[in-house]
C-alpha cells in the first residue's frame, strides 16, 4: 500500500475551521480504531506481520454542506476520502487503504420525517440502523432490513454496500427499499435524486451510489420504504439429511411464489458448529430456518404449502421452538457470544 505524506497541520487547520476542532483527530489510537473492520483482511495483514492502514485524519462531519467543504479540501491537497459508518463491513470497503480523510458519517444521525400515509421514513445516513428500527416501531411500522450487523450498522452502511439482510428473501435488498437520495458529489456538489416514480422518469440513478461503496460519492440522506409491522411471524426449523434436497426445497417454494420472509439455511458443518454453540441444539443434518409473516390466515396457509414441499424432499418438521430460538438469536451469528473457532 503506497501511500502519500501530506502537509499535516495546514491540512489540520482548514479542516477545523469546517467542523471544529472537537470534530476532528489525529490520534494515534483513534486512527488505529478506524484502520480495521469485520473483513478478513486486517486479520490477514496482522498474521503477516503487516501494518494496517491508518488514515491521515479523521473527521466527523454534521452537514451535507460541511461535506462538501472537506471535499473541496480533499481535492485541493488531492487526497483520499473515505465514509465511515459503524465499521461493520465485512468486505472491507471503508478502510483507508492510502490514508487521507475518514469521514465517521455518525454525527449525522438525525431522522427528517416518518410519513405514515407513504410508508416512507426519510433520515441522515449516520443514523444507527437499530435506533432507526426502534423509532419506527413506536409507530408500528418497520424497515425490512434486517442487517446482521444493524446494532451498529448505519443507513448509509446499507446503502453504499448494496446490502442485504435476513428477511431480504422476501422484502429485498437495501436497493429495493430506497425511494430517494441526498449524494455529495467527489467534486463537493451536492444532489438529490428525483422524487419520482419508477417508470419513463429517466436513468435511474441509484445505480451510480447503492453498492458503489463510497467511491463515487458520499451518501448523507435517503427515504426509504418501510412497513407495518406484521400481524404474525411464524417460524420453524426444518432438518433435511441431504444439503441438496435442502437447496431444492427452497427452490421449489421460491418458484412456486411462495413468500418466506426468511430462509436460512445451514449446510451441515455450519449445523454442527454455529446452529450448536449459538443456539445450543445438536443436529445432524442440514438445518433450515423457514419463516412466514403477514396476516395469520394467509402466513398460515403459505407455512402449510412449504412444509409439503419440504416433507416431499425429506425434510424433518421440527416445530416452532427451533425456529423462534434462531429469530431471538439472530445477532448472535455476526456478534457470538464466544469464539466459534
Amino acid at each position: 500500500m503506497r501511500r502519500t505524506l501530506f502537509p499535516t497541520e495546514m491540512i489540520r487547520s482548514e479542516l477545523e475551521e469546517i467542523v471544529g476542532q472537537h470534530f476532528i483527530s489525529v490520534d494515534e489510537s483513534d486512527k488505529l480504531v478506524y484502520s480495521t473492520d469485520w473483513s478478513w483482511m486486517p486479520q490477514m495483514w496482522l498474521d503477516r506481520g503487516e501494518p494496517l492502514p491508518p488514515p491521515d485524519f479523521i473527521v466527523h462531519p454534521g452537514s451535507a454542506e460541511e461535506i462538501s467543504e472537506i471535499m473541496d479540501v480533499a481535492n485541493k491537497y488531492k487526497m483520499p476520502v473515505v465514509p465511515w459508518g459503524g465499521g461493520s463491513g465485512t468486505q472491507g470497503g471503508a478502510l483507508p487503504m492510502f490514508g487521507g480523510i475518514l469521514l465517521d458519517m455518525k454525527r449525522m444521525n438525525k431522522i427528517i420525517e416518518i410519513d405514515e400515509v407513504s410508508l416512507t421514513v426519510t433520515a441522515e445516513a449516520g443514523i444507527n440502523g437499530q435506533q432507526l428500527e426502534w423509532a419506527l416501531n413506536e409507530k408500528g411500522l418497520f424497515m425490512p432490513h434486517y442487517a446482521a450487523a444493524s446494532n451498529c450498522a448505519t443507513l448509509g452502511g446499507y446503502l453504499a454496500p448494496r446490502g442485504t439482510g435476513t428477511i431480504s428473501t422476501k422484502y429485498g435488498k437495501a436497493e429495493d427499499m430506497v425511494l430517494r437520495m441526498q449524494v455529495v458529489l467527489p467534486t463537493g456538489e451536492i444532489i438529490r435524486t428525483p422524487h419520482v416514480p419508477q417508470h419513463a422518469s429517466g436513468p435511474d440513478w441509484f445505480k451510480l451510489w447503492v453498492g458503489a461503496e463510497g467511491t463515487l460519492g458520499v451518501i448523507t440522506e435517503a427515504t426509504m420504504r418501510v412497513e407495518y409491522i406484521p400481524e404474525a411471524r411464524l417460524l420453524r426449523g426444518i432438518l433435511f439429511d441431504d444439503l441438496s434436497n435442502a437447496l431444492e426445497a427452497g427452490r421449489r417454494m421460491m418458484t412456486r411464489r411462495l413468500h418466506p420472509f426468511v430462509i436460512r439455511l445451514y449446510d451441515p458443518e455450519s449445523t454442527k458448529s454455529r446452529i450448536k454453540t449459538i443456539l445450543g441444539y445438536e443436529f445432524d443434518g442440514a438445518y433450515m430456518v423457514l419463516g412466514f409473516d403477514g396476516d395469520p390466515d394467509l402466513a398460515a396457509l403459505e407455512e402449510q404449502k412449504a412444509l409439503e414441499i419440504c416433507t416431499e424432499l425429506g425434510g424433518q418438521d421440527l416445530g416452532r421452538e427451533p425456529g423462534e430460538a434462531w429469530w431471538e438469536h439472530r445477532y448472535d451469528f455476526y456478534y457470538p457470544p464466544i469464539n466459534l473457532k
